[in-house]
């Protein structure tokens, strides 16, 4: 596989990742905000839903997240690694010749 579509991989990970963490989630029909982000409080009533329900829910979304963001990384680094190897036998194929 070479570098470019094992980082085309990567980058859709990633990609993967940030819209997981990013989309809107609910708890109880009320607002959540996002897995990476809070939605702001309007009543005394969203508070207590908020520190019961929207956390659990938050930290259910942004594991998943994280892991699709991190593997992405992790792709994207090994990305790196194939292009060195393959400019090195490219460079080792033109001195032999």
């Amino acid at each position: 596989m070479t570098s470019k579509a094992v980082a085309f991989i990567a980058f859709l990970l990633i990609g993967s990742g940030v819209l997981a963490g990013v989309l809107p989630v609910t708890s109880g029909g009320r607002d959540c905000g996002s897995a990476f982000f809070e939605s702001g409080i309007t009543s005394l009533d969203d508070i207590s839903i908020r520190m019961r329900g929207c956390k659990d829910v938050r930290n259910l979304v942004r594991i998943p997240a994280i892991v699709l963001i991190a593997a992405g990384v992790a792709t994207l680094f090994a990305a790196g690694v194939v292009n060195a190897k393959e400019q090195q036998d490219e460079i080792l194929r033109r001195a032999e010749t």
